[in-house]
């Protein structure tokens, strides 16, 4: 097993090429290797955040950013950060044979737990599991107001794939291509788009505390797959970001909810300018999530999983996730700051590198365009 300073080429905000995906009638023996190199990289990344074990120094790695309070939440939201530097990843490029520039990366963490319990200000497990790892799209598409298209592009029969990792023993794995259309400040700034590869699984049953985890990956030229909706809409804006998320049950009985997410909603905007207003963001969605659960609960009763045996492949409890078309015109587009227009012309990206394996007083305009550009980031990983 990895460790947390161990850095992967697969969990990375460079994401993975279509030609690298999965094929889409890939079974078991092409499937099972691939989702083990994830999880290798992704759970001994995110537990060094919150480390499962008190021997571990994997946490001297990460910043304390404070901790945030809301009326939806009765949890106070620890804020965490970890810089990887450039020239850490393009080792990491250089080894896996992936020839592209390379920037740091900027990690933003939330950690938060939560009473067991469907009241006001928390959540019950099983609306946790229900709402994320069985209903992501679905969910993300209900309680974030600038989501304003999603669609799931692709899904692949995971039936019966079980693996061990980190010392535990996963099931339940689904394999999904999510797109995810936000709005995040018309007409000054473009709608993204957010493509990304989701994977999710669950520790058995049986052999352990109860937990899954969600790993997001972008799909930067997915555009190219015919298996795209929004990301080839007339004048779609590709941004990216990574994430690994981890909702499990601690000993005490509480839910511990961990997030960490890289992002790149692209544009002109630097990237230190997006990177500090994440920071300042990423924990908003835990009293989002818990204030809208909440009236959810207040109108019919709050849903509950029922999630289908280990070996079933089929798609969990999901009604078709509705597909907003917004075209957006293609070329420069017309944004205004602080009074003056001036032309966003968005500059190329270059192509997804291969992988070789398996508003606050004293803020600049700057950074309160940042701020909404990080939103829209945010809100494509907060579930």
């Amino acid at each position: 097993m990895s460790t947390a300073n161990e850095l992967g080429p697969l969990v990375r905000r460079w994401g993975l090429p279509v030609k690298q995906l999965p094929s889409a009638t890939a079974g078991a023996d092409e499937l099972k290797p691939f989702f083990a190199s994830i999880l290798k990289e992704a759970l001994p990344f995110i537990d060094g955040a919150a480390p499962k074990t008190s021997s571990s120094d994997a946490k001297k790695l990460w910043k304390s950013k404070g901790a945030k309070s809301s009326p939806d939440s009765a949890a106070k939201v620890e804020v965490l950060e970890r810089v990887i530097s450039a020239k850490e990843l393009q080792a990491v490029a250089s080894k896996h044979g992936i020839k592209s520039k390379v920037d740091e990366e900027t990690w933003a963490v939330r950690l938060s737990v939560h009473e067991d319990a469907a009241k006001k200000g928390t959540a019950s497990w099983d609306e946790f599991d229900h709402s994320f790892r069985l209903e992501h799209g679905k969910t993300e598409m209900a309680f974030t107001p600038n989501v304003i298209g999603a669609n799931e592009a692709q899904r692949w029969d995971c039936t019966g794939i079980e693996l061990e990792e980190a010392g535990q023993s996963w099931d339940r794995f689904q394999l999904v291509v999510e797109e995810m259309r936000h709005k995040i400040g018309r007409p000054i700034l473009k709608d993204r788009t957010f493509p990304v590869l989701q994977l999710s699984c669950a520790v058995k049953e049986g052999t352990g505390a109860q937990e899954f985890v969600i790993v997001s990956i972008p799909v930067p030229d997915f555009a190219t797959s015919d298996k795209a909706n929004l990301s080839k809409e007339k004048g779609a804006q590709i941004a990216y970001y990574v994430s690994v998320e981890r909702i499990r049950k601690l000993d005490d009985g509480k839910v511990e909810w961990l997030l960490g997410t890289a992002s790149d909603a692209t544009g002109v905007l630097p990237l230190w300018i997006q990177d500090k207003a994440l920071v300042g963001i990423v924990w908003k969605d835990v009293p989002m999530f818990l204030g809208w659960i909440a009236k959810e609960r207040g109108k019919s009763g709050a849903k509950v999983s029922s999630a289908p045996p280990a070996d079933s492949g089929a798609k969990e409890e999901a009604e078709s996730v509705p597909q907003v078309t917004t075209g957006v015109a293609t070329g420069p587009t017309v944004a205004v700051s602080e009074g003056a227009a001036v032309e966003e012309i968005v500059p190329p990206k270059e192509s997804a590198p291969e992988v070789t394996t398996g508003v606050e007083t004293g803020k600049t305009a700057e950074e309160s365009k940042g701020e909404a550009t990080a939103e829209s980031a945010q809100g494509s990983a907060k579930v």
